[in-house]
This record gives structure tokens, C-alpha cells and sequence, in this order.
């Protein structure tokens, strides 16, 4: 819960026009007996015990955020004072009066109906035996890969959790921003990854583990099978015949259909299995190391490749020297 702390009391609704400009706007009454004190004779009421009001504003979060969006009605109530919140403080206080500088404070509680009550005690810590870890937030934005994309993908749902930062996590991501109040501008910086949860702090998120590497059976069918998506257009991070295919999304499908698991993309395929000095079709063949192009062995010097932008998935020449190839057999 993020916000600033005031030493004023909770309430302004019981402002006096006799009080001075520095006047405690107070409650009116002295202690639980509710009796006026003695200070009332000169127009100045005063509180019994003041609370210490928690000033919200662009960009904090927590309880209290979600206090003002109840209250001001017409947003998500999610906690994250962003664009929208702003927008909504900002009217709410012209219409009441009040300087529209978009801060929560004393004034603007008050007229919410006042501030909720006392602070809520967060719950001790124990003491820590080791420092924390460090951790600095990795931004993500449209052509990252890895598997901190993977954990924003799973935490957006609705999209292939691949590791590839494509037009489709973009498009995710643009309309996730825009519900949460936040710029929609397709980067996953600070704010965004709050609002997913947070940022996999310490390290990287451990990918779930992979079954066993298959036997070979399987592998047999991987160059019938890939035959049957020649001409189906490259598109960058494509990953079935419906989107289209990019290199990886190419040979991670087609492994599928036969059964077979493979990782996502060129790079973490080629750690994965080992590698041959005597390709068979139905291997793979890569390029670069770690590898930026995979494809799949045809035989020969052939291999069935989805290149890039403007072709089609095609079985082709090798058109140089390969890295290395890679087999599950």
C-alpha cells in the first residue's frame, strides 16, 4: 500500500467561519461522552483523537486507493491509482470546489464521506538472517523472448504462453494496460508488472519441467507431417497453421503432432536435445549458436524451413553450413 502521510485529522466537514485558516477541522466532540469542549465558545471545534490521514495520489496502490474508486464509483476497483482514477479525482473535486490537482487529501476524504477509520497494522515481518535479494524490473516490450515473458503471459491468460514477445502478447497486453488504467502503450514496465502481481523478483522464473526426451518413436512421421503445412505463410512468432509459422513455432508443431516434446523457440531447442553428427530426416538442423533459425532435416542437403517475413513454409536447400544438428533419438 503506497500513499503519504499527513499529521492532520480525518475530517474537514466541520470547518467554522470564525475558526483561523490553521484551525484543527475537527469532530466537535471531546472523548467517548460526545460533550462539546470548552474551545466551541470560540467557533473552533477540536477532535477528540485525530486520525492520521494516508494522502493518495498517481500511482500509489493498496486499500486505500480502492477506498476512493468505491467511493468516486464508476471504476475498476483494483487498487491502482492510474489515468483513470486521476481523471475521476480530478472532476470529483471541480464539482465539489476543490482544487483539482488529483491528490487524495484531508479535504477531498472529507468529501468522500471521510477517511476509512485508522491505518490497518500490516503484520510483522520476522527478522530477516540473510539481506534480501536485489531486484531490478526487466522491462519487456514486442520481440522479447524468454521466460520472463512466459511469466507475463501466463499472468495475462488468454494468450500461448511461449516465451515470445509477438503481435498477439502485444495486443494482450495494450487492452490489459487499458482496464487497468494504465498507458496503453504495449510495454511491460514497473506499473504493469504491479498490476500482474509483480515482477518475479530474485530470479528468473523456473520453467515447468519438460517430460523425458522421447525414444525416437515419432520421428519417423515429423517429415510426412511437416509436408503438410508447405505454403502456409512466415509470420514472426506464428505458431500454428492458423496464424502461421515462424521457424521455431514450425518445428515445436510439427514435433507436437508427432508426439514429441521440444521446447518453444530456436535457441532453447537446440540446448535441448542433442546433438548429431549424423542427421536423419526428422532431426533438426540449426543455425548460430545459440541458434537463431531452426528447421526441419529432410534429407540430404534439403530441409522444410519457415524462413521469413514475405515467404512460405517450403522445403528448400540448405543455404549454408549448419550450426549443428539436434536429435531426440
Amino acid at each position: 500500500m503506497t500513499g503519504t502521510l499527513l499529521s492532520v485529522p480525518a475530517t474537514a466537514a466541520s470547518l467554522v467561519q470564525a475558526a483561523p485558516s490553521y484551525a484543527d477541522p475537527g469532530s466537535g466532540t471531546s472523548g467517548a461522552s460526545g460533550q462539546r469542549s470548552s474551545a466551541s465558545t470560540s467557533g473552533i471545534r477540536t477532535a477528540a483523537s485525530p486520525t492520521t490521514v494516508v494522502a493518495v495520489r498517481y500511482g500509489s496502490t493498496g486499500s486505500y486507493v480502492k477506498t476512493v474508486q468505491q467511493r468516486l464509483g464508476g471504476l475498476a476497483v483494483d487498487g491502482i491509482f492510474g489515468t483513470r482514477t486521476l481523471a475521476k479525482v480530478k472532476t470529483f473535486q471541480s464539482a465539489h470546489r476543490l482544487v483539482a490537482d488529483g491528490i487524495v487529501g484531508p479535504l477531498t476524504w472529507a468529501a468522500l464521506g471521510g477517511f476509512p477509520g485508522s491505518a490497518p497494522t500490516p503484520p510483522t515481518p520476522p527478522p530477516p538472517t540473510t539481506p534480501p535479494p536485489s531486484c531490478k524490473v526487466t522491462v519487456l516490450r514486442y520481440g522479447a523472448t524468454g521466460s520472463y515473458v512466459s511469466s507475463a503471459q501466463s499472468k495475462l491468460g488468454g494468450i500461448a504462453v511461449d516465451g515470445v514477445f509477438g503481435a498477439g502478447t502485444l495486443s494482450r497486453v495494450k487492452s490489459f494496460q487499458s482496464s487497468k488504467g494504465l498507458v496503453a502503450d504495449g510495454i511491460i514496465g514497473p506499473l504493469t508488472w504491479n498490476a500482474l502481481g509483480g515482477f518475479p523478483c530474485g530470479t528468473d522464473p523456473t520453467p515447468p519441467t519438460p517430460p523425458p526426451p522421447s525414444n525416437g518413436e515419432g520421428i519417423s512421421a515429423v517429415v510426412s507431417i511437416a509436408q503438410k503445412y508447405l505454403g502456409v505463410p512466415y509470420v514472426w512468432g506464428g505458431s500454428s497453421p492458423s496464424q502461421g509459422f515462424d521457424c521455431s513455432g514450425l518445428t515445436s508443431y510439427v514435433y507436437k503432432q508427432a508426439g514429441l516434446y521440444i521446447p518453444r523457440t530456436a535457441s532453447q531447442q537446440q540446448a535441448y536435445m542433442k546433438r548429431t553428427t549424423s542427421p536423419q530426416p526428422g532431426d533438426l538442423v540449426f543455425f548460430g549458436s545459440p541458434a537463431t533459425h531452426s528447421a526441419i532435416y529432410a534429407g540430404g542437403n534439403l530441409m522444410i524451413s519457415a524462413d521469413h517475413p514475405g515467404t512460405v513454409v517450403k522445403k528448400e536447400n540448405m543455404w549454408t553450413t549448419p550450426t549443428n544438428y539436434g536429435t531426440l533419438r
